[in-house]
């Protein structure tokens, strides 16, 4: 299988290099700094794996021209024109592991509905200054037909992830699994920037925990309101911080936060990794897709409006 991976950030060199290393036909699209070092010393992961692999690297979307799957994993905010520079080649299909749940119309308008698989990623890492990627989640990146189903190419997709050492199942409601990790990586993303703190540190402390718990049950707020069921996300117990009272919701959120404090210490949000580096945050195609959502379907989402306002002030600083 021939696999294209546009973005060679912490996602996209985690996927590419484990895919390299398990003898798959891999080719990871870069640019600038970071292409020019992943061709002088290959990837290398650390954290979770530790290896380091030659990897084909290309800086010209213009040399590609067709492969059997297309993996994104730009920001959002660089979906557009990245999609727009491999529009040109022939992929059998395309998928992303970006958050939110926009890429699947995004990818759709350019490679077509039939093209188009669903993933939620739970997986993260952190491109750290030498160059080197810290793997610190493996968590899984399911992919499944949309909007429900599985079939060949999904399950072609997931074992070779699978057998590379990412986690990775072909599942049936992928649409469900996206909204449920997207309500829960918007209240995450809010509390963990707001705060700059470890993702173990935020979720273990009660108001902080309270204050993402609110967010998220606004969000799947959402998704009920379109019947789309809320699900567990992997290791992530979303049920149980939308269903059932607010304290249990903060008690299963605080949970999770010593779980992250006993097996991924190191984690932080990508966004404030991102801002960290001085990189503008991914928030309107994001929080602010919700907050959208939210006014056109009148649902009532105040927390999650309130942390929008006060993420657009930051990135309107960066």
């Amino acid at each position: 299988m021939k696999i294209v991976v546009l973005g060679a950030g912490a996602l996209g060199s985690i996927i590419a290099g484990h895919l390299a290393k398990a003898g798959e036909d891999v080719t990871l699209l870069a640019r600038g700094e970071r292409a020019a070092y992943l061709k002088k010393n290959g990837i290398t992961i650390t954290g979770l794996a530790g290896f380091n692999t030659p990897c084909a690297i290309t800086t010209d979307p213009r040399q590609l021209y067709e492969a059997d799957a297309l993996i994104v994993t730009v920001k959002t905010y660089d979906m557009e024109a990245a999609l727009s520079s491999v529009a040109h080649a022939k992929f059998s299909y395309v998928t992303s592991v970006q958050n939110g749940v926009m890429a699947n119309e995004q990818l759709a308008s350019v490679f077509g509905s039939a093209n188009t698989i669903g993933a939620s990623a739970g997986f993260s890492g952190e491109v750290l200054p030498g160059g080197e990627v810290r793997f610190t989640a493996n968590g899984g990146f399911d992919v499944g037909e949309l909007p429900k189903g599985s079939s060949q190419r999904t399950r072609e997709l997931s074992d070779a992830l699978q057998n590379s050492g990412v986690n990775s199942k072909a599942i049936d409601d992928v649409l469900s699994l996206q909204w449920s990790k997207f309500a829960m990586w918007v209240g995450f993303t809010a509390i963990g920037v707001l705060t700059r703190l470890e993702t173990y540190k935020f979720a273990s402390d009660p108001d902080c925990a309270l204050t993402c718990v609110r967010i998220v049950r606004e969000a799947a707020s959402i998704a009920a309101k379109m019947d789309i069921p809320i699900q567990d996300s992997g290791p992530i117990p979303v049920q149980a911080m939308v269903d059932g009272s607010e304290e249990e919701a903060v008690s299963a959120t605080m949970g999770l936060g010593t779980r992250f404090e006993t097996q991924a210490p190191q984690h932080r949000m990508s966004a404030l990794q991102g801002l960290e580096q001085g990189r503008r945050l991914e928030i309107d195609e994001t929080l602010g897709f919700a907050v959208a959502e939210a006014r056109r379907l009148s649902v009532p989402a105040p927390t999650l409006e309130l942390c929008y306002g006060l993420l657009g002030g930051i990135n309107r600083y960066l």
